[in-house]
């Protein structure tokens, strides 16, 4: 099992704790005769855990195959998250990809997306490419309402305006599609930042 030291002088499972987990547990004794509260299946929450009961498997060795399990749990949750997530971009950059040939015969035009999106405007190899307007979809992950101005190869590229919820919009220079040169970010009706951007970054 791995550990580090802590800086109770105590080994512990490597963790973002200062302390080993008893010298973090700060909570109070119980009287004698009850336990700690934790839950069981099917019963539901109960005062029958020991103190250590929770601690990691260096600071109490019987929690070991407990505490193995759940780490074994977690980490096929997150293989599961992960092959999820791929197989939703891979739809949507298929998606994305039969959009583009079912309009690369356009050199300019409307074009209403399989994810939503309807952009207006000029087109090359069937993306936006020259002068246009987005409009996205309720489902896009930026929360974007629209974008318009110039465009390069599918990404904002010179001058444009892009509104996002909350009335938060920027209006300037962009470069493969991110804020970049000169221009104005209102983030909200406090913070209006106007000045020189790098890669989405403000630079003053």
């Amino acid at each position: 099992i791995n550990q580090e030291m802590k800086t109770c002088g105590h080994y512990c499972y490597p963790s973002t704790l200062k302390k080993c987990c008893s010298c973090e547990d700060m909570r109070p004794i119980p009287p004698p005769g009850e336990g700690y509260e934790c839950y069981i299946d099917g019963i539901g929450y109960t005062t029958t855990a020991d103190r250590d009961d929770g601690y990691c498997p260096v600071c109490n060795t019987k929690n070991y195959d407990r505490w193995m399990s759940r780490v074994q749990k977690e980490l096929e949750q997150k293989r599961n998250e992960d092959e999820a997530k791929k197989l939703l971009l891979k739809e949507k950059n298929e998606a994305a990809e039969k959009d583009r040939i079912n309009n690369c015969d356009k050199r300019h035009g409307t074009i209403r997306y399989t994810n939503g999106d309807v952009y207006s405007g000029d087109l090359c190899d069937g993306l936006p490419h020259g002068k246009g307007k987005m409009e996205y979809g309720e489902a896009n992950e930026d929360d974007a309402i629209y974008y318009v101005g110039e465009w390069v190869s599918g990404k904002h590229e010179g001058k444009g305006k892009k509104l996002w919820v909350d009335d938060m919009w920027y209006e300037g220079e962009w470069r493969h599609g991110m804020m970049h040169g000169k221009g104005i970010h209102h983030v909200n009706d406090v913070d209006v930042l106007d000045g020189t951007f790098e890669e989405d970054e403000f630079c003053g």
